[in-house]
């Protein structure tokens, strides 16, 4: 009988301690006994608690007579997830130009290339691939992400017209990343299209002095005026605003000014909007960017802030914190969820991304790098077939250092693209403060987690 290796354990008090199974999603408050008992399995080999307690483990996938039983338990895991409808997302870059300077920028020089932009033959070129790929895999929803650079740039509107139009005949919707300076520039295109428009992401980081100093043009000016009009001319159109906000020690302690701003300008009151706070990421580990902060001390200020502040609970909301969001559907859902066994989509085949320069992508900070391309689609689509499976293959059962980790089922091994920069090798994750981060949520919601686990 052995002890499954991921079984996260919390210390709630001096009496209980809640067992959070990563693998079956279960949830239990045990005894220091008990978890005193789980922990001396390994070495003693058996367990000296009632056959109640014991079957109750067993049923709930802490304890497994053998480890080809537990390696059952996980081929059933992963056979669900391949049958789990999954979606294909065709994320199109027409540029990688950008007419911001953002302090924190991960496409650096990038968006300094005037050759990076695609012409009216590409998206002809990029449909092919997308009809291709759509026989390819007919079970799953298909979606077309607008990405940048800035795909909003005037110079690009002829071809936003075109991949909307093609978009339509193909009943596939569309959602846009943009940093909002020429929203209304393109507010034509978005009525016509409006039955096909599913999102439009903007860019708002704090009150207009502290978004000014992060989001600028390259001559200086601030883009916080345009971002204002932005949202409001896409509410007007009833269009799903995501407000996006990336925090790091710059700006965290102006959030509940932003909300008041939101607030006095009616969004908060809009159901076609909605914030999401999101950590400002160093997937190169360089520690480079002088205002970058730990997920796991942005978790911790933005719970303190919630503790204070309990409305601005009600509006950021934190989705884009990949941990978070996956141990908080765990520990949310009435029923158990499926682990965590990838990171992003990125390592599922989920998003293909077409650059500018004619190169397909599976991660979009991988842009531009074309030993990091999974193939090119000019003039047609070729996948390089070891690239395809080398991103899409990645999962924690693959990697060494998660197969026995216990969050390893939260986290999901991590970013791929920052295991590649840093370590040279995709399945040598960086873990970068996972756990600290989880235990950072778990401190928040102690009260909360006795109680689901005593329902």
């Amino acid at each position: 009988m052995r002890v499954s290796k991921r079984v996260l354990s919390y210390r709630i008090s001096e009496e209980s301690i809640l067992l959070i199974n990563t693998l079956t999603g279960a949830l239990d408050v045990v005894s220091p006994d008990i978890y005193h008992e789980l922990s001396k399995l390994d070495t003693s080999g058996h367990l000296t608690i009632d056959d109640f307690t014991r079957e109750r483990l067993k049923r709930r996938g802490y304890i497994f007579d053998s480890i080809e039983n537990e390696a059952q338990w996980i081929q059933r895991i992963k056979d669900a997830h391949t049958k789990t409808a999954k979606r294909l997302t065709f994320v199109v870059c027409p540029t990688y130009k950008c007419n911001l300077r953002c302090t924190y920028c991960f496409e650096g020089d990038l968006t300094n290339d005037s050759r990076n932009s695609m012409g009216i033959e590409d998206v002809e070129m990029i449909f092919s691939a997308i009809d291709k790929l759509s026989d390819e895999y007919k079970e799953r929803r298909r979606t077309i992400e607008l990405f940048g650079g800035e795909p909003l740039l005037p110079a690009n509107k002829k071809i936003i017209g075109l991949l909307f139009k093609e978009a339509q005949k193909r009943s596939i919707p569309v959602s846009i990343v943009t940093n909002g300076v020429f929203v209304t520039d393109y507010a034509d295109i978005l009525e016509r299209y409006n039955d096909i428009v599913g999102s439009v992401q903007v860019t708002i980081d704090g009150p207009r002095d502290i978004h000014d100093l992060r989001r600028k043009s390259g001559s200086g000016k601030g883009s916080f005026d345009k971002i204002r009009t932005a949202i409001d001319r896409l509410l007007e159109l009833r269009i799903k605003v995501h407000a996006r906000t990336n925090v790091d020690v710059q700006n965290i302690g102006h959030l509940h000014e932003l909300l008041s701003f939101f607030t006095a300008k009616g969004w908060v009151d809009s159901p076609q909007f909605v914030c999401n706070l999101a950590p400002v990421e160093d997937h190169g580990c360089t520690r480079a960017y002088e205002f970058y902060m730990p997920q796991n001390l942005l978790v911790a200020k933005f719970y303190e802030e919630f503790k204070e502040h309990p409305e601005m609970a009600k509006v950021f909301q934190l989705n884009l914190f990949r941990t978070l969001r996956h141990i908080n559907s765990v520990l949310s859902k009435s029923r158990p969820v499926l682990p965590l066994l990838h990171y992003c989509e990125a390592n599922n085949f989920e998003h293909v991304v077409f650059g500018p320069d004619g190169y397909v992508y599976a991660c979009t900070e991988s842009m531009g790098d074309r030993k990091k391309a999974v193939g090119e689609f000019r003039p047609q689509l070729k996948l390089y077939e070891d690239a395809v499976k080398m991103w899409g293959g990645r999962n924690v059962f693959r990697m060494k250092k998660c197969r026995e980790c216990d969050i390893a089922l939260l986290c999901g091994g991590g970013c791929a693209y920052s295991a590649l920069v840093v370590n040279g090798d995709i399945n040598e994750p960086v873990c970068n403060n996972a756990r600290e981060t989880i235990f950072a949520y778990l401190d928040y919601i102690q009260a909360e987690l006795v109680d689901k686990a005593s329902a």
